[in-house]
This record gives C-alpha cells, sequence and structure tokens, in this order.
C-alpha cells in the first residue's frame, strides 16, 4: 500500500509539474505574441508578431511534423528564404484558402518578391497557388511534440480539471501533510526537550 501511495505521489508529482511547465511555455509564448503586437501598434505598424506557435491538424509534413504538434515560427524577411526551409503562411490554395499553414520551400520563385512553390513532405503535389512574402508568417524555428494534444484538452473543462487541478491539489496537500508532520516533530522534540529540563 506504501508502494503504491508513493508511485501515486510520484507520477502526481511529475504530471502537475508537467502541465506547469507546459502552461509557462504556452503563457511566455503568448505573452510575447501580445507585446509584440502592441509594440507594432503603438509605432504604427502593421508587421507580423515576431514569433507566433501554431498547432498542426493535418499530416501533410509527416514525418518531420506530426498532427497535434506545435510549430514556432518566427518573423522573417521573406526574401532571405531559401529552398528547404519549412514556414508558416496564410494560404492562397483553393483547398484550404485563407487558413494557416505549415509547408516546405521546394522551389524560389521569385526572390525579390518574396515568391515561393511549397508543398508538404508527405504531399504527392505541390501547393496549387504559390506563396507570397505578403502571406508568410514566419520560418518554424522549433517544433513542441503533441503539445497541441495537451492543449486540447486542457482546453475542456474536465482536461482542465483532470490535468491541471487534480495534481496540483495532490501536490499541495502532500506539501501541506509535510509541514503538519515537521510541526508536530518539532513540537515533540520541543516538549522532550522541556521534559527532560524539569527531571534536572
Amino acid at each position: 500500500m506504501n508502494a503504491f501511495k508513493k508511485i501515486l505521489k510520484y507520477l502526481s508529482t511529475i504530471l502537475s509539474y508537467s502541465a506547469l511547465v507546459i502552461l509557462i511555455i504556452i503563457a511566455m509564448i503568448f505573452t510575447f505574441y501580445v507585446v509584440d503586437v502592441k509594440v507594432q501598434q503603438s509605432k504604427g505598424l502593421t508587421a507580423k508578431p515576431l514569433f507566433g506557435a501554431y498547432v498542426i491538424i493535418s499530416g501533410s509534413m509527416e514525418p518531420k511534423i506530426h498532427v497535434y504538434d506545435v510549430v514556432v515560427s518566427k518573423r522573417v524577411d521573406p526574401t532571405t528564404l531559401n529552398r528547404g526551409d519549412v514556414i508558416t503562411f496564410y494560404s492562397n490554395d483553393q483547398r484550404f484558402y485563407g487558413e494557416t499553414v505549415t509547408h516546405r520551400i521546394i522551389e524560389v520563385v521569385d526572390r525579390s518578391k518574396g515568391i515561393y512553390r511549397t508543398q508538404g513532405d508527405a504531399n504527392n503535389i505541390s501547393d496549387d497557388a504559390l506563396t507570397s512574402g505578403e502571406n508568410i508568417v514566419g520560418k518554424v524555428v522549433m517544433k513542441i511534440p503533441q503539445l497541441g494534444r495537451v492543449q486540447s484538452i486542457v482546453a475542456t473543462k474536465a482536461g482542465w480539471f483532470i490535468l491541471i487541478l487534480i495534481p496540483c491539489l495532490c501536490v499541495i496537500s502532500y506539501d501541506i501533510v509535510k509541514i503538519f508532520k515537521l510541526v508536530g516533530k518539532k513540537s515533540r522534540i520541543k516538549l522532550s526537550k522541556s521534559k527532560r529540563l524539569k527531571k534536572i
């Protein structure tokens, strides 16, 4: 029974701290995004945010990027991109017009205008429409595996309760019990010392 309690405590601690780290990462990205947008607006600019995080919802970039992976894209000068770069952009393709897509550049059509041909690694053909500079959100600089799955679960009330609230409550409860035990131990030590002094 004690072994089971130890395992349960260990798992709840790992889950709670993992969830905390994930939430901190999301919060940092979101904060940076908001601050950057506000700074740009205060300068009267309409530039895209310096960093953006996007959940992958299709398998078009497998095996490099999987469904539910989160990619972090950094704003870049569209004319500096090269063949092989993975970029996030607002697609003009008739299949997903206007949606945010993450695909690889397979051809530099016009570097001076930032026009490129893109294709998903898992797709047999290139995207129907070319991608131009004004539609490019940024270049993918980091991938966080399966974070989108956690995000989709945490977005629900039940998921938030199970993955965040319960583990946090377990850790807090464990810490409170430890504090009470420590206080009780100190009280017993003081009582024992006072008894010894009285005997003397």
